[in-house]
């Protein structure tokens, strides 16, 4: 009898599920939750029945790869389809991935990217509490009235917060704008102290033992899963792999249709950031990916294309996403510095990708169309991808920092274009693009040996050195580390003035040298 009793309320939940679904009841989910779960009660005249358990929306396991096979005919990767995926079938329909980046993912540099083999993007971090509650935030963000340029597919766009109410508008408000987007993401990688105030980023794995982020998952999927992706951005937590792979296990089964795991745990950043865990990743793989599982994509120490093909092949994932390795060199996902060119660049000089990108800029001009914080953003890329040069060219460094349009930031390439050229000097030679490598990206990662045989990185290097003709004190050197005070020490980093500071509610603001947020 209690069986019967049981397939009886699973089938009228089912049933008035669909009906609120359908519109053929005017009653809410609310209320249908309530009458069946007034229904499971105990009843003093009887035993307590047993929870009945609704598993979450089933994910199409291969809704990644469609979305990647769907969009395989875009004429600018038509060529590498045919000649470097010919080459490493291991690329055969893997996501090659632009990550979220903070005032650094914007649509000049994502487009940038998509022209050297990148077929799928990610926006900058949005705060779904602030596209909420204030127009000119929404405005700056996301752009109604042109939508999704069809050039800037496909796209997630990912959101940071954990207040329901406002990523559910944000979520509702975004894939219903002109053109639409392919998914929406679930930002909880972000380590900085802001997020923490803000209530999202990597915090949020951690918070009431991750309750909270399965809570929101497991709401947002039930909402609008049917109509859109729901996935999430992860790092590793602090505790250890063994606790995080039990959450990743609880956001599967919340309902989340895809999980990038970045291999690192919030403490791992700046000079600690330390190598990318791809054991981790691919134990994720194995419990949560395959056959039957749910696409899975690895984020972390990905410098170029050998390193991807690498991460295939070492951990099974269906994607590799880049993020400060492409931010300072968009071509990464070419085979330009791998070890089949004899790890030369075959790609584009750096000055040469900062006139392609500021070309770019005019095209989808950066304070216009919902794409972040305008002039600032492309100062950070010009910075990024001139690194090397402007290590001699504190004058043009300058330039860029103060540069508010983009003339200037043109005028700075002629500037470092003519350093190239200029052989007067004795003993020097013409600027070879080949010989030329990543500099910003391994600031942190360089490790110089010491005369006393201890090591450092190229940054802890350059703050030994500015201790030493500068005077400063240990404290404002850890302010240096941590990049919470870009603005004042952007001439020292090479960064721009600009801090982004603010509160939790204002979410993370990327610079030069300083913060991370992905």
């Amino acid at each position: 009898m209690l069986l019967v009793i049981y397939v009886h309320i699973h089938l009228q939940r089912i049933i008035l599920h669909y009906s609120v679904e359908m519109g053929i009841t005017t009653n809410s989910k609310e209320d249908v939750k309530n009458s069946v779960d007034n229904e499971l009660s105990p009843d003093a005249n009887g035993p307590q029945a047993p929870q009945v358990v609704i598993p979450a929306t089933p994910v199409d396991r291969f809704w990644l790869k469609k979305l990647i096979q769907k969009h395989s005919n875009d004429e600018r990767l038509v060529p590498y389809y045919k000649t470097l995926h010919a080459k490493y079938p291991i690329l055969k329909d893997k996501a090659l991935v632009v990550a979220p980046m903070v005032d650094q993912s914007d649509l000049p540099f994502r487009i940038l990217c998509r022209n050297y083999n990148a077929n799928l993007c990610f926006t900058p971090m949005v705060h779904a509490k602030m596209y909420h509650q204030k127009i000119s935030y929404r405005r700056k963000f996301w752009s109604h009235t042109n939508g999704t340029p069809k050039e800037d597919r496909p796209l997630i766009v990912q959101l940071c917060g954990s207040d329901k109410e406002h990523l559910l508008y944000t979520i509702n408000d975004i894939i219903h704008s002109a053109g639409g987007v392919d998914g929406i993401d679930l930002n909880c990688g972000c380590p900085q102290t802001i997020a923490k105030r803000g209530v999202y980023g990597a915090f949020l794995l951690e918070k009431d033992n991750g309750n909270v982020i399965v809570d929101v998952v497991k709401f947002l999927v039930e909402q609008v899963g049917h109509l859109i992706p729901i996935s999430v951005k992860v790092r590793i937590l602090p505790s250890g792999v063994e606790d995080s792979l039990k959450l990743y296990g609880r956001l599967v089964d919340a309902g989340a249709s895809m999980l990038t795991i970045h291999g690192r745990t919030r403490l791992q950043k700046a000079m600690k950031t330390g190598q990318s865990d791809w054991d981790a990743i691919r134990r994720v793989v194995q419990l949560y990916g395959g056959p039957s599982g749910i696409p899975i994509v690895a984020n972390g120490g990905i410098s170029n294309l050998d390193d991807v093909r690498e991460c295939l092949e070492y951990t099974g994932v269906d994607g590799i996403m880049s993020s400060e390795g492409i931010l300072e060199y968009p071509p990464l996902f070419t085979e330009t510095g791998t070890e089949a060119v004899q790890n030369q660049r075959t790609g584009p000089g750096r000055v040469q990708i900062t006139r392609d990108f500021l070309d770019i800029c005019r095209t989808y001009p950066p304070d216009e169309g919902g794409q972040g914080n305008g002039i600032k953003c492309v100062r950070g890329h010009v910075h990024r991808y001139l690194h090397e040069d402007l290590k001699a060219r504190n004058d043009v460094r300058k330039m860029i920092a103060y540069a508010q349009d983009l003339e200037t930031l043109h005028k700075a390439c002629d500037e470092i274009q003519k350093m190239h050229d200029d052989t007067s000097t004795p003993g020097s030679s013409p600027h070879v693009v080949a010989k030329e490598e990543l500099s910003w990206y391994m600031r942190h990662r360089v490790v110089e040996k010491n005369a006393d045989g201890t090591s450092m990185t190229a940054l802890e290097k350059k703050l030994a050195k500015n201790r030493e003709v500068n005077q400063f004190t240990e404290e404002q050197l850890e302010e240096m580390k941590d990049g919470e005070r870009a603005g004042s020490v952007a001439h020292i980093f090479g960064c721009s003035i600009d801090d982004g500071g603010g509160n939790g509610d204002e979410g993370c603001s990327g610079n030069g040298d300083g913060r991370q947020c992905w």
